[in-house]
């Protein structure tokens, strides 16, 4: 019935030499798509509990079927800091149900830890934490980095070896209760710039482009407002002062909505972390987005040349403006990623939004037709592996009925 079959054997042999085992985590690898592009989604503050919010996965869910992310980054307080009688098993449960989505599409994500994250620290450490979320299977975290919510992940171009985009993932701590935190520490700044520095030397001296992912915002975020009398229509006061402040109408904003509906809870003004410094001397950073801030989601270049942004609130089950939450898309394209382009995702658009419509499945073979390649089942599943052998050694263009094979 097979004209040109090449021998089982021959067959077998190349079957097995191309089946695909799962990946260790050594070799996990983000690389840019066929076509040059580049696709990450942000999420921050899901805040929930271990019964999750049904509004909160029903965006997710809808989300990811929509706008089909190559990489999800959750950026901190995944777990809300209202948990009466939280437990691990609980902690666990709620992290669960917040990545199964992302995990059932087989999509990568990375994560970070916020600071309501951290209210558990005593209940779960965060070692143990950052252990739980490397479980999954579409978790690309490097474990070599500061610890378990600070390390950097690269996206390497179609090649599979050059370095297109870097993505550092820094846990920002926790906070004092007054509404700021003392920011990231000295020891994971200079974690940041050593790690900058080596993948300069792994590209040729050249930085590699990079965005960071943090749950709280440096204090430079103030670079993009103005200081205004009290009184100022929408002018809000800063939690560190008795100064009032708006968004500055002269700023390079580069957000599609940019609002800001509370004041920054950043590290403290005061305090030098001296991060945002290492990020213009290392030169490698193209954005650096945050959460915290539920109901702010502007994004603007400060005068230093740095894109910062703010993206609102994801989950349901906290705080945030009514019937609405959002996540964040950034599309780059391989040779050009310091030109990304970015769309915040708000929930009413996103759960209106039509999904795209697959492709209506082939017209059924002729019935009158036995041969293998027109069946279903473990037949049809064999011959789909053997034909991938017949194009690639050009057998068997055409089944005895007439169609062909490929």
């Amino acid at each position: 019935m097979l004209k040109k079959l090449p021998a089982l054997v021959l067959i077998l042999t190349l079957l097995f030499s191309f089946c695909v085992f799962p990946a260790s985590a050594e070799e996990k690898k983000l690389t840019f798509n066929e076509d040059g592009k580049f696709r990450i989604m942000q999420i921050n503050d899901f805040q929930d509990v271990d019964t999750t919010n049904a509004d909160s996965l029903a965006f997710l869910n809808k989300a990811l079927d929509l706008y089909k992310p190559d990489l999800v980054v959750l950026v901190g307080d995944q777990i809300r800091n209202s948990f009466s009688g939280a437990t691990v098993e609980k902690l666990q449960t709620t992290i669960r149900n917040q990545l199964m989505p992302i995990e059932e599409r087989g999509i990568p994500f990375l994560f970070t830890f916020g600071n309501h994250d951290r209210d558990y620290d005593g209940i779960y450490p965060m070692e143990e934490q950052a252990a739980f979320y490397r479980e999954f299977s579409m978790c690309y975290a490097n474990a070599d980095g500061a610890d378990g919510g600070t390390y950097n992940t690269l996206i390497y171009g179609k090649n599979g070896t050059t370095p297109a985009l870097n993505i550092y993932m820094m846990d920002s701590g926790h906070w004092n209760g007054t509404g700021w935190t003392s920011g990231v520490t000295e020891e994971r700044v200079q974690w940041y710039v050593d790690v900058s520095n080596s993948l300069k030397q792994m590209n040729g001296g050249k930085a590699v482009p990079s965005l960071v992912f943090q749950h709280i915002p440096v204090k430079e975020i103030f670079k993009l407002l103005k200081e205004v009398p009290a009184g100022t229509e929408g002018a809000l006061k800063s939690l560190f002062s008795d100064q009032y402040y708006v968004l500055d109408e002269n700023a390079d904003w580069v957000g599609d909505r940019n609002i800001m509906r509370e004041p920054p809870a950043c590290e403290h003004p005061e305090k030098v972390t001296g991060q945002y410094e290492a990020w213009l001397e290392q030169g490698d950073i193209i954005g650096a987005y945050f959460g915290h801030e539920h109901i702010n989601t502007f994004v603007g270049r400060t005068e230093d040349g740095i894109v910062l942004g703010y993206n609102g609130g994801f989950g349901f089950a906290t705080y945030g403006d009514p019937g609405e939450r959002y996540a964040r898309i950034y599309d780059f394209t391989e040779g050009d990623v310091e030109n990304y382009t970015q769309e915040t995702i708000y929930y009413t658009k996103c759960m209106a939004a039509e999904l795209p419509q697959e492709p209506e499945a082939p017209d059924e073979p002729k019935a009158d037709c036995d041969c293998n390649c027109h069946k279903s089942g473990f037949m049809g599943f064999l011959w789909k592996i053997i034909n991938f052998f017949n194009k690639l050694f050009k057998l068997n263009p055409v089944c005895e009925c007439g169609a062909e094979h490929y």
